[in-house]
């Protein structure tokens, strides 16, 4: 099924920030986002740029290179967010792992023995947890970007 996301654009300054007009307008991508929101990720989506005068070749090429450079941006910071929680899963396995075998191997009081072994086993429950569940999340977002980022973008004239 096709979505469409529609955006009317009066000139440049609606679509890129007030501070660097190589970044989109922080107003217009939060839109942008919101409208995708309810969009299943087995449809595709397109996006209608309407405005009262006629872009150039040129400014419509710069609006969707600005557009589709501030998505990838996006992607690269969830890729960069996935990263480091995998990260911190795996480390978290890791103690886990040394403390349930310092728990086995330990002729320590058995006190202390069964609390290293319940910090090791919360240790793995919490890695595995991140992997299985937690970044769902962030693999979401990234295949919705990267749905916006491969949207087909047309240009209508409307007076």
């Amino acid at each position: 099924m096709r979505n469409v996301i529609t955006i009317h654009i009066e000139d440049k300054d609606d679509y890129t920030s007030p501070y660097n007009d190589q970044k989109l307008n922080s107003e217009l991508l939060s839109y942008i986002l919101d409208e995708n929101k309810g969009i299943p990720l087995s449809h595709t989506i397109e996006i209608e740029v309407s405005s009262p005068k006629t872009f150039s070749k040129e400014e419509r090429n710069d609006f969707v290179d600005i557009l589709r450079s501030n998505l990838g941006e996006d992607i690269k910071e969830s890729y960069l967010e996935l990263k480091f929680t995998y990260i911190r899963a795996i480390i978290l396995f890791f103690i886990g792992v040394i403390f349930v075998l310092f728990s086995h191997f330990s002729s320590a009081h058995e006190l202390i023995a069964e609390i290293a072994l319940i910090i090791g086993w919360v240790g793995v429950w919490e890695a595995c947890y991140i992997f299985l569940f937690d970044n769902m999340h962030n693999r979401i977002k990234i295949r919705k970007f990267k749905k916006l980022v491969n949207a087909k973008v047309n240009f209508y004239e409307k007076n």
